[in-house]
């Protein structure tokens, strides 16, 4: 009796385990599968992240080629800003630990503020540059594929809502 209890037991704690690696493998449309969670913006892919969304636009090799230039020149740029604003947070981190101070937490604001901006500047620089490497159809069909997208988060975000909220 107690093998049986126990067997039965392993028997639904393999099974439980089984079932929670299966849920944890996604599969894409194109029949890729991805592990683990995602997090946050971001991707596989050119231009995500950026605002850009290439997929679909069927870009010639020429223009890949100079798409993947821009992205590389803009993510070196982006680096010694990327290196500013962690050692930006590190200050906010070390300034007040043990008393508050106005003044310091203002300047270092102001720091992350201008940081912020140079990297808003550099990712506007280099949309602007993919965008003028697309043809006119491509512009016209990615700001067809924009809309949708933002139609479709703001549907996302209705739902949300609507869960959220509770019902009377």
């Amino acid at each position: 009796m107690k093998k049986a209890i126990f067997s039965l037991i392993a028997v639904a704690v393999v099974a439980t385990g089984a079932i929670i690696g299966i849920s944890q493998v996604r599969t894409a449309k194109d029949g890729k599968t991805f592990t683990g969670m995602k997090h946050g913006r971001g991707g596989n892919g050119m231009g995500m992240g950026w605002g850009l969304n290439l997929r679909g636009l069927d870009l010639t090799e020429d223009q890949q080629a100079k798409v993947k230039a821009i992205f590389d020149a803009s993510r070196e740029a982006m680096k010694p800003l990327m290196a500013d604003m962690k050692a930006n947070r590190q200050k906010f981190a070390d300034l007040n630990k043990n008393v508050f101070d106005e003044g310091s937490t203002r300047q270092l604001a102001n720091e992350q503020a201008a940081i912020m901006a140079n990297m808003i500047v550099e990712r506007e620089r280099a949309k602007s540059q993919v965008w003028a490497v697309l043809t006119d159809a491509q512009k016209a069909k990615a700001t067809e594929l924009r809309s949708v997208k933002h139609e479709r988060r703001m549907m996302k975000k209705v739902e949300k809502t609507e869960e959220a909220t509770p019902k009377q």
